[in-house]
């Protein structure tokens, strides 16, 4: 099977975001599997005799997926939670014009994958497509972030001025994330836990979400015990990994997640994870996490627990968790890639 893949988010300010490291870490186990030939393209206009071309990246409001189909066509769509909050991701008029485009490309597309049943859930509801046409395909942890010893972390803390005691929040600053209901967790934590906060979107910014973090510091008083990291990025694999071995307890407040990637990192860095109950979380977090609510005070509840937990109990979630992420591979990811192509 001939497979021609559009890598165009790994020559764009994608490189380095979620998209670019789906397509990135997808491509590069392809590759790797027998009986498929993977053509790498920015071009898709003309791919030539191939099987599939697959467009690793969806967007719903700019034009990313052509309408006229020159070969069978798969796209991967992560979720649609812009249409489950509507009115925190207003469309605009250039917006709705796109999203009309993209639903009439999406008619012809051969399927649709995607990363979890929550997600294929709202992809139908929403998008008005057949259940049939998407393929549920769990995505992987990044395989270059690793647990660090004693002495790596103890020069990592000194060298990012990382707090001696934090929990941690990794990620965007989009309305289904909820930081501030995190910030406001502190209030309900002991004085000497501090929130660290890793994502290039943490500096002062003329936007509702920012706006939102700011007031929620001020109005909670803990704008001491916060600590954002905004220079760290995903392929800073050193960083990251110390990052969340260091956590006390990595924290996932979000209303609603189309995977919840961060979630396997921590465990694989062998932290402890207590995230929402809610969408995809519950099928990544299965029976390995701390679930809470989205209020401040349950989030504050299940840190707590976390942190009370005796030192053999803390090592017991922390190696189930590390089991579960091992469940969890691009090689998996590919090969189920690779039936949803031999399916359509």
């Amino acid at each position: 099977m001939k497979v021609l893949i559009n890598v165009q988010p790994l020559s764009s300010g994608h490189a380095i975001r979620g998209v670019g490291m789906y397509t990135r870490f997808l491509t590069q186990a392809l590759e790797q599997q027998p009986d498929i030939e993977v053509l790498r393209s920015s071009l898709v206009d003309k791919p030539g005799k191939v099987d599939v071309v697959h467009y690793p990246f969806f967007d719903l409001f700019f034009p990313t997926l052509p309408v006229v189909k020159l070969a069978k066509t798969v796209v991967t769509i992560h979720d649609v939670i812009p249409l489950i909050f509507p009115d925190h991701y207003p469309m605009g008029k250039k917006g709705k014009l796109a999203f009309a485009h993209q639903k009439l490309a999406l008619k012809t597309v051969a399927g649709i994958i995607t990363d979890s049943h929550a997600s294929k859930r709202d992809i139908v509801d929403h998008l008005g497509v057949s259940e049939d046409k998407v393929f549920v395909v769990p995505l992987a942890a990044n395989p270059f972030l690793q647990p660090v010893t004693d002495k790596e972390l103890s020069s990592a803390k000194r060298k990012l001025k990382l707090p001696k005691n934090y929990i941690l929040y990794v990620g965007d600053i989009n309305y289904n994330k909820n930081v501030p209901q995190l910030i406001k967790a502190l209030k309900f934590l002991p004085d000497n836990i501090k929130l660290v906060c890793v994502g290039k979107n943490f500096v002062e910014q003329d936007i509702p979400e920012w706006q939102a973090i700011e007031a929620q510091l001020a109005l909670s008083d803990v704008a001491d015990r916060v600590k954002f990291y905004t220079e760290i990025l995903s392929d800073d694999y050193q960083s990251l990994s110390a990052i969340y071995s260091g956590a006390l307890a990595y924290v996932q407040p979000s209303l609603y997640e189309g995977f919840g990637l961060p979630l396997l990192e921590a465990m694989r860095c062998k932290a402890p994870v207590v995230a929402a109950r809610n969408s995809s979380l519950i099928e990544v977090g299965d029976e390995v996490v701390e679930f809470t609510d989205n209020t401040a005070e349950d989030i504050a509840r299940g840190v707590n627990q976390v942190l009370e937990l005796s030192k053999s109990a803390r090592a017991t979630m922390i190696a189930k968790a590390l089991k579960w992420e091992q469940e969890f591979t691009w090689k998996k990811t590919a090969q189920e890639t690779i039936q949803a192509y031999k399916t359509i």
